[in-house]
């Protein structure tokens, strides 16, 4: 037993490579979707919090005649839901130099004005506002406070002093002044652009005015807007969280069939956000459908290679009376323990990813509070896909192992048998490849598994970073999206790119390790350093090249999946420019990983040609 365990120290140190390019592998692709995966259900909870913080009305009642809602109709609410539970408001929109509401004083554009009972925003039970700046100001007789809501994107702000309105009734005329107190964030209209409640007949908004404390305004004016909180207890648009509020708006539809009863769907600012999150869910499905492909992939050749590469150790285990079960078990540990590795790593590095996803929301939204609420189902579901696909993999080629005799595995694995490659079948194009040439073709088209893997893995990573090349272009050039979804975009195409170098160091790291005694051997032969360096070269040119050239059309289909779901941009409407930066960035990318690893093969001892088994 303490021979069996110094064997797995052996193993690691022997095999660190590849176990780095496995936590590499698993760091990146699992990072990627569980940050992305992270990244929805943070902008949930942090929703959601926003909403239980604030104290978000559930429902909005709007009146559709001038007399707006009597204290009846106000005492049925109450009497419904609970008197904490009922906001009442008047609301007034227009110009003050057309004579369409009774204010003067709000300068130029259209202006609306919100008046409420209470002392103050912080006295706001419903919709609780956040006080943006506060200034100082003095009240005198018959002022009272004034906030304005802060500027946005969409928003000029209110600067002025003070808000005039006189009441009149008969021959009685009263004149309030209110004085600009400060700007505030209403909760509901937390964006910063877009908000399409932010328009009077196809006027943008200039102002969002707030009067408080003003009695005899709050009693003479009819109040139009109620605010209605349900307190529903499931999280903020959820199956259940609809059902209830839906119930609830049917009813009220019901008894009072000419008000306006809307939702916080129909509120520009929370269902915008929940829909982006919605948005970044679907692509972060089908991207890491992409990514687990092309990892299971790199991690499989990985391990079934390192299986080969221990044909000796195996036998010899096998002759010293290990059973199958205590043999597979160090490759299964290896397995496990890069897996694992990476997989904390991307833990880490998912969560990491989703704050920087969410952060790029402040360009559109005065952005609710991060939530901490852990989000691990993207991250237990990918690492978990990749775990058990390694652990099968690795048993299988195995167990295909320990059935081999000890004297089959102590013998070099036969060699592939000599045949003519397809190319050698088109004499014009053969007969005019020199000798080198001709080599490297059939080093590249022999052994069809490891040329289809490297093609595949390649076509994949190329095909994220077209997607993620065509999302930024339709943001920047075709003006879809936002500026946040821009953000999303550019995280994509570097992870894209992370993977797409991944990929090729490891799998060519791998095959220059496999072939080191060839390598050896043109050394011995007289091949100079420059040359055997172009002999691996262009197989990693060749093969990448063909893998970029099927990655192009597997990112256009990418590009339709993803485009789909995100209700914009086109296929059609791509620039021609996104496909050439594209293949140039993955021959950019495999240009540097044969430069890193050019000290690899420079290192390969000669001697090594000498104790090849013939």
């Amino acid at each position: 037993m303490r021979t069996y365990l110094k064997t797995f120290a052996r193993m690691f140190k022997r095999h660190v490579t590849r176990l780095v390019s496995v936590f590499l592998m698993v760091l990146v692709s699992v990072g990627f979707t569980a940050g992305i995966g992270m990244s929805t259900e943070k902008m949930a909870y942090s929703l959601d919090g926003y909403y239980r913080a604030a104290n978000v009305s559930d429902l909005i009642l709007k009146s559709t005649s001038e007399q707006g809602f009597s204290p009846d109709d106000i005492s049925l609410l109450e009497e419904r839901y609970g008197e904490e539970n009922i906001l009442a408001a008047t609301s007034f929109e227009g110009k003050d130099d057309d004579g369409s509401i009774p204010f003067e004083g709000l300068g130029e554009g259209v202006t609306r004005i919100y008046c409420f009972a209470e002392e103050g925003p912080e006295a706001l039970g419903i919709n609780k506002f956040e006080v943006h700046e506060r200034y100082d100001v003095t009240l005198g007789q018959n002022e009272f406070v004034a906030y304005a809501e802060r500027d946005t994107e969409q928003l000029t702000g209110f600067e002025g002093g003070k808000i005039s309105f006189r009441y009149t009734a008969g021959p009685f005329s009263i004149k309030y002044d209110f004085v600009v107190g400060g700007t505030v964030i209403c909760p509901l209209h937390f964006a910063k652009m877009d908000d399409v409640s932010m328009q009077f007949e196809g006027e943008e908004l200039s102002h969002v005015i707030y009067l408080f404390n003003c009695p005899l305004l709050s009693a003479a004016m009819p109040k139009n807007d109620v605010y209605i909180k349900l307190g529903v207890q499931d999280t903020l648009f959820t199956h259940r969280y609809n059902e209830v509020v839906d119930a609830e708006k049917a009813e009220l539809e019901t008894l009072f069939p000419d008000a306006a009863v809307l939702t916080l769907k129909e509120n520009f600012s929370f269902s915008s956000f929940h829909e982006y999150g919605e948005k970044i869910d679907a692509i972060g499905y089908v991207l890491m459908v992409v990514f687990l492909l092309v990892t299971l992939l790199v991690v499989l050749s990985t391990m079934t290679r390192l299986l080969e590469e221990e044909r000796a150790q195996i036998a010899c285990m096998q002759t010293l009376g290990y059973s199958p079960f205590m043999i597979l078990s160090k490759y299964l540990l290896f397995a496990l323990v890069g897996t694992l590795i990476g997989g904390v790593g991307a833990y880490f590095a998912g969560e990491g990813l989703s704050y920087i996803i969410y952060i790029n929301f402040d360009w559109c939204y005065a952005l609710p509070a991060y939530s901490m609420k852990a989000a691990p189902i993207f991250f237990i579901l990918s690492a978990v896909i990749i775990m058990v696909s390694t652990l099968v993999a690795t048993f299988a080629a195995g167990m295909h192992k320990t059935r081999e005799t000890p004297a089959v595995l102590l013998r070099p694995r036969t060699p592939k048998a000599g045949r003519k490659v397809i190319l050698e079948h088109i004499p014009l194009l053969w007969n005019r490849l020199s000798f080198k040439y001709k080599s490297t073709m059939r080093n590249v088209l022999r052994f069809r598994m490891r040329f289809a893997m490297t093609v595949v893995a390649v076509m994949a990573s190329t095909g994220l970073v077209v997607a993620g090349l065509a999302v930024l272009d339709c943001c920047l050039f075709q003006n879809v999206g936002t500026a946040a979804m821009i953000g999303v975009a550019v995280i994509v195409l570097l992870f894209a790119a992370l993977l797409n170098a991944v990929v090729i160091y490891t799998l060519t790291n791998i095959n220059i390790s496999e072939r080191n005694r060839e390598l050896a051997t043109l050394m011995v032969l007289g091949y100079q350093t420059h040359e055997v360096d172009l002999y691996i070269y262009r197989e990693i040119y060749i093969t990448g090249a063909v893998g970029i050239a099927a990655g192009l059309p597997f990112g256009c289909l990418l590009c339709l999946f993803i485009f789909d779901l995100l209700d914009f941009g086109s296929v059609a409407g791509i620039s021609w420019f996104v496909w050439i930066i594209a293949a140039v960035l993955s021959l950019l990318f495999t240009f540097i990983v044969t430069l890193m690893l050019k000290p690899k093969i420079n290192k390969i001892d000669m001697n090594e040609s000498l104790k090849a088994i013939e």
